[in-house]
């Protein structure tokens, strides 16, 4: 039997990961299809409905008990992850300690997974992490756990934001990150931006990282309009989004604009005050948390003029990749991989990171001062710029084509 085992951290599990009910309807080339969650709580409660075809299993972990990190440190991966950080004079208490804890999630990931007779039952699986994390650690030593069996096994993995960057975690650091890709058959980020990002800390294995972009389902193309002047954010209320900086230009606006956001979370209050201050000619409107379908009905009814995102880190937003499918310009920060869906001038407008609220109010009086032929192409090439690079239909089925071959990606066995 030929499995493909998805490792998500809570998919299709309460909130988080909704890419992955647009991709799985793509998954193709495996006997069986497993979903399974590793991150979740004794609470935690189904929230999504899988394609058919796929199924989910719901692990039992457990600790390892006193001693954990005795044996932990007994690992030679392990070890020469915490020599290495000796070595180049990057040893803490605190990333020795992140090293541990972090393997310790991936074993008791482990242990559980090696439990499961329908894993156990294949004689060739395709492990896929979807973050290039703890899940792909606990990959790993499933991989080579189960090609100790005499059974064929590979380990890819996707890689997005959090788990490429280095320098946006606390301590600079991510743990076992030459384990990982050395353990890995193939590693796919999600920008080119991060797969640069991954040649340059794994040299010696950069031929096994590949771009796969995210995508979004074709809903059809309306194209924006700038009657009324709309314009969306759609995020969590979080301070990364830096919503305060959209407010801060609004606040010095001499022009019709209605600002429509769409999320909720811990900074909504404050939000809400901020837009008290506006002047009135702007009208802000705070709907609150929407279903991704609500959120697709809004963008298709053609009253956004344009969508705007300036958070301070992203990977590529998939945000952006459903206002672009519905052909609605964009302004954004240049972050991350944004660049690699906002063409500057082309379909919409890129801010510095650090840029002032002033440059994103030049931006949109500039749209909204567009003749009807300016801005219709900038619509077009909003739309096209998806087509090109992110529609769903086009990205997952070579996706899966690619994990499902067996000659691209080797099971790393020795032919065992």
């Amino acid at each position: 039997m030929k499995l493909m085992l998805l490792l998500t951290s809570s998919f299709p599990f309460d909130s988080g990961e909704e890419f992955l009910g647009n991709e799985l309807q793509f998954a193709r080339g495996f006997d069986r299809i497993i979903v399974c969650p590793c991150g979740l709580k004794e609470n935690s409660v189904r929230s999504r409905t899988l394609p058919e075809g796929v199924e989910c299993i719901r692990i039992r972990r457990s600790s390892g008990g006193r001693g954990e990190y005795g044996a932990l440190l007994r690992l030679p991966h392990v070890r020469g992850e915490l020599l290495k950080l000796a070595r180049t004079g990057r040893f803490s208490l605190a990333r020795a300690h992140e090293t541990l804890f972090f393997m310790k999630n991936a074993v008791s990931i482990f242990r559980a997974l090696k439990q499961e007779k329908v894993i156990l039952s294949a004689d060739d699986v395709t492990i896929y992490s979807y973050w290039f994390y703890d899940t792909a650690a606990a990959g790993a030593l499933l991989a080579e756990f189960l090609r100790s069996m005499g059974k064929r096994a590979k380990l890819v993995s996707r890689a997005h934001g959090f788990d490429v960057h280095e320098d946006r975690s606390s301590l600079k650091y991510l743990p076992m990150r030459d384990y990982l890709m050395e353990s890995a058959a193939a590693v796919f980020p999600c920008s080119e931006e991060g797969a640069e990002i991954l040649r340059k800390r794994c040299p010696q294995f950069a031929g096994k990282v590949r771009v796969s972009h995210l995508g979004t389902c074709d809903r059809g193309c309306r194209g924006g309009n700038t009657a009324g002047f709309r314009i969306v954010s759609c995020s969590y209320m979080v301070p990364v989004k830096r919503l305060h900086l959209i407010a801060g230009a609004l606040r010095q606006a001499d022009f019709p604009v209605r600002w429509t956001h769409i999320g909720s979370g811990p900074l909504e209050s404050e939000l809400k005050e901020l837009a008290k201050m506006f002047p009135s000619c702007v009208r802000a409107e705070f709907p609150g948390a929407m279903s991704n379908a609500d959120v697709l009905n809004f963008y298709q009814s053609g009253e956004t003029a344009v969508f705007v995102n300036v958070s301070s880190s992203e990977g590529i937003p998939v945000s952006i990749m459903e206002a672009c499918s519905f052909g609605i310009p964009v302004v954004a920060t240049d972050v991350g991989g944004t660049s690699e869906i906002v063409k500057d001038g082309e379909n919409g407008f890129l801010l510095r990171a650090d840029f002032a609220p002033e440059e994103l109010l030049r931006a949109l009086s500039r749209i909204r001062s567009m003749s009807g032929d300016e801005y219709e192409k900038l619509c077009e090439n909003s739309r096209s710029v998806w087509e090109d690079s992110f529609s769903a239909e086009q990205n997952y089925p070579e996706f899966y084509e690619v994990l499902a071959d067996e000659t691209d990606l080797p099971d790393l066995s020795g032919g065992r």
